[in-house]
């Protein structure tokens, strides 16, 4: 089975621009995703997750992640650390993600961190969604 991916304009046009080590991390999740998809999320070190996930419904960013088919990465930027609950490992940062009713091909949106200073999630603005 082919998995396919593309980058979002955005990101395409920031791509270039992040550190080395931002753009080898987002190519390692690139390279384990055209050989697995997304079936088995055990083939990646970071989590994955939907980013929908414990939040009311009746919030508006609920909508936003979900309308939009909105998931993440957790990237290992700076450093990967493993969860005290489960088997998966967690980062600051994070790879945002498009995919849609579970298909074999993935928009990549932005690269961000995973909580703002605030302690909302943070997520891609409007313009990384083309």
């Amino acid at each position: 089975m082919a998995y396919t991916w593309e980058f979002g304009k955005q990101f395409a046009v920031e791509f270039t621009l992040y550190p080395v080590e931002q753009q080898d991390k987002i190519l390692d999740f690139i390279d384990i995703y055209q050989i697995f998809g997304l079936s088995d999320f055990t083939k990646f070190q970071g989590k994955i997750k939907y980013s929908w996930s414990g939040i009311d419904k009746l919030d508006p960013i609920y909508d936003f992640t979900y309308s939009n088919n909105l998931w993440h990465y957790h990237i290992g930027i700076p450093n990967y650390k493993k969860s005290k609950y489960n088997q998966y490992y967690t980062s600051d940062m994070i790879l945002h993600f498009q995919w849609k009713n579970r298909s074999t091909h993935i928009r990549i949106l932005d690269i961000t961190w995973h909580y703002k200073a605030s302690g909302e999630f943070w997520l891609p603005a409007n313009n990384y969604l083309d």
